[in-house]
């Protein structure tokens, strides 16, 4: 992988920087056994699996370009060119060792997708934290968030069809 910024300096710190945080021993022991991104393509189903990801992904953002908000769209689409960045290096993986094209990334993306993983990584300590919490709450008020689940899972189901 290259990351592209125009500066060889910046280039070279942000890939050893990368480099860092991939191979850390803590983050080895959380993720022993790597996702085999290549096994995502194959198969008779493969290339049909990666359209519907481009295009479920392309409604999202259109639908995201409605939004009034300015901030909001902002931080959207900085969310989403982290999850487009993901999806670019899933793609490029073909299953093939030696690949003669080498994936590019820009600096936006990689800032992207570091922000990305940084919010992920928040999310998932905070339902960390949190769960228990929540899942008492849902026991004493079942039936209201049950229902607000409900109305959510039916929008995203909605928003996903399309």
């Amino acid at each position: 992988m290259i990351l592209v910024n125009g500066n060889p300096t910046e280039d070279l710190k942000t890939q050893s920087l990368i480099k860092q945080l991939l191979y850390n021993s803590k983050f080895q022991v959380a993720c022993p056994i790597p996702f085999d991104e290549a096994n995502l393509w194959k198969g008779q189903s493969g290339p049909e699996l990666k359209q519907k990801i481009q295009q479920q992904f392309r409604n999202i953002n259109a639908l995201m370009d409605s939004v009034g908000c300015e901030k909001c769209r902002l931080w959207w689409k900085l969310q989403v060119l982290g999850l487009g960045t993901a999806l670019k290096i899933l793609f490029s993986v073909d299953g093939k060792e030696n690949s003669r094209q080498t994936l590019q990334l820009q600096r936006n993306e990689v800032i992207a997708l570091t922000n990305l993983i940084n919010r992920l990584s928040e999310s998932v300590k905070f339902d960390h934290e949190m769960g228990p919490t929540a899942e008492r709450i849902t026991e004493e008020h079942g039936s209201a968030h049950i229902a607000l689940i409900n109305s959510w899972k039916r929008v995203w189901s909605y928003v996903s069809r399309t």
